[in-house]
């Protein structure tokens, strides 16, 4: 099975390069993009030989599918777990790993979450919009540990880090709930739209946060 390393050498790019372009990514080429799209096509690289998984159709949602763990999963699914939106029918192709499946009559066929090994890592595919607790325990599993540092959220605070154009790291805080919450920054920040520092402190009802 052709790998994106294959596909990297053969186009004489990176494997980075290889990423980008099947993310449709900027800062790629269109002569750079052409040489990798017909590596992969001469090889017969898929990203679907990655995730071990491709899908024929999908179905729309007009109510949420509870989702429950695969037997012998690694996924801990509360209570609420759910699938939201719409199904993508997955079929799978290979070794893939079964995580969590539909409670449905006939949505129940396929998986909902699917997961394989590949190369030094693995592909997971998730055939659905994850309700906020099924999105909850597959960030959990995918990493235990929070890379960002926020931890003990109250149920009702999102928190996300990325960096800004300037380099700098950015924490978007959000409290979705109208009652005020608590939370505890996991290092000294400043808030980017009052320019007050940021202690342990208070996020008000639907506030947003950038610190």
């Amino acid at each position: 099975m052709p790998r994106s390393v294959d596909v990297a050498r053969l186009a004489r790019v990176s494997q980075k390069t290889v990423s980008r372009v099947f993310n449709n990514e900027q800062y790629v080429s269109d002569e750079v993009r052409g040489r990798v799209l017909a590596a992969a096509e001469h090889l017969g690289y898929r990203l679907n030989n990655a995730a071990g998984v491709h899908y024929d159709e999908f179905g729309n949602l007009t109510r949420d599918l509870p989702v429950r763990a695969a037997p012998g999963s690694p996924l801990d699914l509360p209570e609420g777990a759910s699938a939201t939106c719409w199904v993508d029918g997955l079929t799978v192709l290979s070794d893939a790993d079964v995580l969590a499946t539909y409670e449905h009559p006939h949505f129940g066929r396929w998986p909902a979450i699917t997961t394989r090994r590949h190369g030094r890592g693995r592909v997971t595919y998730v055939g659905t919009v994850p309700g906020r607790a099924l999105a909850r325990a597959l960030a959990l599993w995918l990493a235990p540990t929070p890379v960002s540092g926020w931890s003990g959220l109250p149920a009702s605070v999102t928190a996300a880090t990325g960096t800004s154009p300037g380099g700098r790291r950015v924490h978007v805080v959000h409290n979705w709930s109208w009652e005020p919450a608590r939370v505890r920054p996991p290092l000294p920040l400043s808030d980017a739209l009052a320019g007050a520092p940021v202690p342990a402190g208070r996020a008000g009802p639907h506030r947003l946060a950038l610190p």
